[in-house]
């Protein structure tokens, strides 16, 4: 029997089996993780009923008094993504090196790589009117896609495309935006526009009302 380690933690064995409560712990043990909640969820009870069809002798899941939970591969690998895609990865790549024969304790991932990087006042600020620049093209987008989409035909499909394309880049660049100008000074009193952008990238669902214009961005 091949040994399996997760995190420098010996995963227990028996008969094909491998204890959820020692995945439990080198998942970081918290308590909303914990073996008993995952069994009780109706989609591992389902689960659990397509591997029995499938191999109806086959050991599944066993509950051992005194020694914890152990379930089969199947089990274990959808008890590593409930818990996260990270520690789903890092369990995956136990079991294939397992398979493998080749044995091998699998850290976490390296930490992305940071680069160091100056940039002026203005190219921050030109950052942030791109931003700006773009929610305001996916709300035009979203709305003549729904305007034209009654009528159909290429152009529809097309705006529709372009806005599904691009509509979940300003959500993903606003944490960049909001550490790279947090010494920015924000006062939207003046109203003129940059006072707006700022107050929109801190505030990205405010209204802000200015020279008798509603600004919803």
């Amino acid at each position: 029997m091949s040994n399996l380690s997760i995190l420098n933690t010996s995963i227990r064995q028996t008969e094909n089996l491998y204890s959820l409560n020692d995945l439990h712990i080198a998942s970081g043990a918290e308590n909303k993780h914990r073996p008993a909640l995952f069994i009780r969820l109706d989609t591992t009870q389902e689960l659990v009923a397509e591997i029995q069809k499938e191999a109806p002798n086959k050991p599944i899941l066993v509950r051992k008094n005194g020694i914890g939970t152990y379930a089969c591969e199947e089990l274990v690998l959808a008890y590593a993504t409930w818990i996260s895609p990270k520690f789903h990865l890092i369990v995956l790549r136990a079991f294939l090196a397992m398979h493998r024969n080749e044995p091998k304790q699998l850290a976490l991932p390296e930490p992305p790589k940071m680069y160091q990087r100056d940039l002026t006042e203005k190219e921050m600020q030109d950052f942030c009117w791109a931003w700006y620049g773009l929610r305001n093209y996916i709300e035009l987008t979203d709305k003549l896609a729904n305007l034209l989409g009654a009528f159909g035909g290429d152009y529809a499909r097309a705006i529709r495309q372009m806005n599904e394309r691009y509509r979940n880049i300003p959500q993903e660049l606003l944490p960049t935006l909001q550490r790279i100008t947090a010494e920015f000074n924000q006062d939207i009193t003046h109203g003129n526009g940059w006072n707006r952008i700022i107050y929109n990238v801190r505030h990205p669902n405010a209204i802000i009302r200015s020279g008798g214009l509603v600004h919803l961005f």
